[in-house]
């Protein structure tokens, strides 16, 4: 069991990577597209929706890693402090943010500033959110 873990783990540290990953590149992303020219504004913006798709496999892999680790690792739920109720809290809003980001994606080809200016929103509140996810966790396993 302890090698399941270990790579449990590992799965869910890699899960946890790409999903800040997203974060990290489309800030980047979003202040290279504001500034770009018109015609390089279409190539650049292809890339925050490919970048999206990293993100869910990683919150894929952490919710699947994580709830295995969860009775694997800590036999259940009950064993765990409340500073992981916040995380999970955090967690189910971060993935409730990110399927409605991606329910948006197809609009920003059409929809104009207004869409692109609620996406980036959703994508702070999801950055917030996921590293809200990560104080807690580090409380709650600490």
């Amino acid at each position: 069991m302890n090698t399941l873990n270990r790579v449990l783990l590992f799965l869910h540290f890699l899960g946890l990577a790409l999903g800040f990953s997203v974060s990290f590149a489309n800030i980047v992303m979003s202040s290279l597209v504001a500034r770009a020219a018109p015609s390089e504004k279409p190539v650049l913006g292809r890339f925050p929706p490919m970048m999206s798709r990293m993100g869910t496999i990683g919150l894929t892999l952490l919710w699947i890693t994580g709830g295995t680790l969860v009775y694997t690792k800590w036999g259940g739920f009950a064993s765990l402090p409340w500073q992981f109720d916040v995380k999970l809290a955090a967690v189910v809003l971060l993935t409730i943010t990110t399927r409605y980001i991606h329910r948006i994606e197809p609009l920003l080809q059409t929809g104009g500033p207004a869409v692109m200016a609620r996406v980036q929103g959703l994508g702070k509140l999801a950055t917030s959110l996921a590293l809200i996810a990560l104080l807690f966790a580090v409380l709650t396993f600490d």
